[in-house]
């Protein structure tokens, strides 16, 4: 069964409810066949999804997977969105949570409340409305959610993790960043560096907490977005320069890591 990080899944909103100093829950449990998500703006409130509980409050996020069970008490009254959506991996739907890595279900919390609180807002703007410019930008708006939960969770974890140094893979690194814009194959780099393709892949994620690919992949993409935004470039211009064969697979690339196409980013961002 394959696993997917949250950000990499594309949601879909079914529904998006909004409660303003809601005193009391009308049902002390409830459970949806959709996932639901808990966005609380301020106030508290008790919850149990199976054997994780806790205490739910200002900036956290809580997730309960389809046809599980959600008790709840309110303690202090609260505001909330609650959103009711699914997941795909772009062809399946995906319903059980060991398919998700990290596990976002139960309680997260997020650090940066300033972009809580933006993100928040906008979507509470937007809760209503069925235009499909207000559901495109609803749907940006917690991809985006999805962005932050993971951008923090990976920031923890490298944080936290203990710093392995490995002088052969730092040169690995050091020449990436040399020829991240060049046509560079992994696999004879790691045969230049006397490795197999798993031993390099292995000890390089020890080194730097992702597979050297995704290494690449953020340094191609990072300059990506810079000339996006930058200059007036076309996207067969763009992709030569940050190291992909053509417009077409550097489109595919960008949408696939970014969750938005290089024209929406370049129309969206662009000052």
């Amino acid at each position: 069964m394959p696993v997917y990080r949250p950000k990499e899944l594309a949601p879909t909103i079914h529904t998006v409810t909004w409660w303003s100093n809601k005193a009391q829950f009308e049902k002390s449990e409830d459970q949806s066949p959709h996932w639901v998500l808990f966005v609380v703006e301020s106030g508290s409130f008790r919850f149990e999804i199976g054997k994780r509980e806790g205490i739910a409050e200002k900036g956290d996020l809580l997730l309960c997977p389809p046809n599980v069970v959600l008790k709840r008490e309110m303690l202090r009254p609260s505001t909330f969105l609650v959103i009711y959506f699914s997941w795909t991996d772009g062809s399946e739907e995906i319903r059980a949570e060991d398919q998700l890595s990290p596990n976002p279900v139960g309680k997260s919390s997020i650090r940066d409340k300033y972009r809580f609180s933006s993100t928040y807002g906008y979507i509470a703007m937007l809760k209503r409305r069925n235009d499909p410019p207000a559901v495109a930008r609803r749907q940006f708006l917690f991809r985006d959610l999805w962005e932050q939960f993971d951008w923090e969770w990976e920031t923890h974890r490298r944080e936290t993790r203990p710093v392995l140094e490995d002088p052969l893979m730092r040169k690995v690194g050091d020449i990436l960043k040399e020829n991240a814009f060049e046509t560079i194959s992994l696999n004879q780099l790691a045969s230049s560096m006397g490795l197999s393709t798993v031993q390099f892949s292995r000890r390089f994620r020890k080194m730097y907490g992702v597979n050297p690919s995704d290494y690449l992949s953020e340094l191609r993409l990072d300059k990506a977005r810079s000339l996006l935004l930058e200059n007036r470039l076309t996207l067969d211009e763009i992709a030569v320069l940050c190291g992909y064969s053509n417009g077409f697979y550097f489109s595919r690339v960008f949408s696939q890591k970014m969750h938005i196409s290089p024209s929406e980013y370049r129309q969206a961002y662009r000052i």
